[in-house]
């Protein structure tokens, strides 16, 4: 009878965890998106990388570790350059474009104002159930056995008037 026990609380320990982590990543990803709407990106952000550290990881809960976030940022126009909102979606339009899960190589462009934008947050939450690691479509992502909880934002640039936005992506 204890050992039910001991694995039905190590069991709501980590879907509590991914709860917790999922809504994290919403409410830090909902604020970057405001940020970048607004062109209120400090210059830190000039890069994948800053965007992560000073946008993204500066609004995350207390406890979450930045080191296990990824970030994706495109922007695209409805005609002309881009091809809209296709863009954001798999060639079989049945799922969205996937993201590399490596900082170092995943997509940063901020805009101009008008722009359409959709960004995508991921945060590498640590399985240690015995449950979650079989059936919860875990990976192995930097030595570490997780499962990827993720939110994402699509958004209209607002015209702002911000020089310090770079716009040439």
């Amino acid at each position: 009878m204890i050992p039910l026990f001991i694995l039905l609380l190590i069991e709501i320990l980590q879907g509590g965890l991914y709860v917790f982590c999922s809504a994290a990543i919403e409410k830090a990803t909902g604020d970057a998106g405001r940020a970048v709407m607004l062109g209120a990106l400090p210059g830190t952000a000039s890069s994948a990388e800053g965007f992560r550290n000073t946008v993204v990881c500066a609004n995350l809960l207390a406890g979450l570790s930045c080191g296990n976030i990824v970030a994706s940022l495109q922007t695209t126009t409805l005609s002309g350059s881009g091809t809209g909102y296709a863009k954001f979606v798999s060639a079989d339009e049945k799922s969205l474009a996937t993201t590399t899960m490596d900082d170092s190589t995943s997509a940063y462009c901020p805009g101009a104002p008008g722009t359409y934008g959709y960004i995508q947050v991921f945060y590498a939450v640590p399985v240690f159930s015995p449950l979650w690691a079989t059936l919860a479509g875990t990976t192995t992502w930097n030595g570490n056995t997780v499962v990827f909880a993720r939110s994402a934002l699509a958004f209209r640039n607002e015209p702002f008037l911000s020089a310090s936005v770079s716009t040439g992506c």
